[in-house]
């Protein structure tokens, strides 16, 4: 890319958004991933790409239509680190803003998982009253998200702060963790093994598994892979739901399945044997790590690391 003229003169919001797109590349690990981010299609990223390394005059990436294949030049990393930089200068700006202000205003997105409320560590109520309580005057937006929609909507800026299980970390991302629990595998009270004792492990990994449509943790992978025979759900409350029909097992957290224990609708299959721990953390940018409405969320979390179900 030999003759090309560096950056200069004016920045413009063209350039803005050409390094915004650059970044989500890199954060989400190739051109086909980022497409969910940013919601626009994998032949407008690459332009995009083509257009930033014209603007700049070196070449950032070496890409392919495969996630594998995608790899930042030297000038790509010094890049990526110098917008990581900005992003921290602008959220130290916001915050600056912020304080200046007699109360914190503004608005909150909080991206939340879909049983949030069953969750026993977490009083989510409590948690909203304190955090009204100290800022009145915030307006907050709460979302509830499967697992593997909770990280993309705050890497793509539809939310601030969320709480999600704890995958393999994203760069541009923060963990901070709250509490574990335990997950275990089940049978409706109608499945052919709830009256079953001694089931084997053999007659248990022929049966089908009513397992989540995204991405298993990897503490739980070595107990999936068991099972060939899948159908699957993005939400606990549709794999519950399977479960419960009578014609599928499959693995819910300890807090989930406790009340349908207790009565009888649900059944426990090899609980020493088929369980896993699963641990949850509050996630942001780390660009934003000091932005005073996420300080704020998580001075407001009420969270009781004891509190657990059955057995944990």
């Amino acid at each position: 890319m030999s003759g090309k003229s560096p950056l200069s003169g004016r920045f413009t919001d063209m350039d803005l958004r050409l390094l915004r797109v650059f970044r989500e590349v890199v954060r989400a690990g190739g051109l086909a991933p980022a497409e969910v981010a940013l919601n626009i299609s994998r032949s407008t990223i690459s332009q995009h790409l083509s257009d930033l390394e014209a603007r700049l005059g070196m070449q950032l990436c070496l890409r392919s239509r495969g996630r594998a294949d995608f790899k930042l030049t030297p000038e790509g990393e010094e890049l990526y680190g110098a917008i990581d930089d900005l992003d921290g200068h602008l959220a130290a700006f916001k915050s600056r803003v912020n304080a200046i202000q007699s109360q914190l205003t503004g608005s909150l997105r909080i991206v939340l998982p879909d049983d949030v409320l069953e969750i026993p560590q977490l009083d989510l109520p409590s948690t909203i009253r304190q955090l009204r309580q100290l800022a009145p005057q915030l307006q907050l937006d709460l979302q509830l998200a499967a697992p593997q929609e909770l990280e993309l909507e705050i890497l793509a800026g539809r939310a601030e702060v969320g709480i999600n299980p704890l995958h393999a970390k994203r760069p541009g991302l923060d963990y901070r963790p709250l509490f574990s629990h335990c997950s275990r595998l089940y049978c409706g009270s109608r499945h052919p093994l709830a009256g079953e004792r001694g089931v084997s492990e053999e007659l248990l990994t022929e049966q089908e598994l009513a397992a989540p449509s995204h991405a298993i943790l990897s503490g739980a992978a070595h107990l999936y892979r068991l099972f060939p025979h899948r159908s699957t759900a993005n939400h606990m409350a549709a794999r519950l739901a399977m479960i419960l029909s009578g014609r599928f097992i499959g693995f819910l957290p300890d807090y989930l399945a406790r009340r349908y224990l207790e009565c009888g609708d649900l059944v426990a299959l090899c609980p020493q044997r088929f369980h896993y721990q699963i641990q949850n953390a509050a996630t942001f940018k780390r660009s934003a790590a000091q932005h005073p409405a996420i300080a704020l969320f998580l001075q407001s979390l009420q969270v009781d690391r004891e509190a657990a179900g059955w057995g944990g």
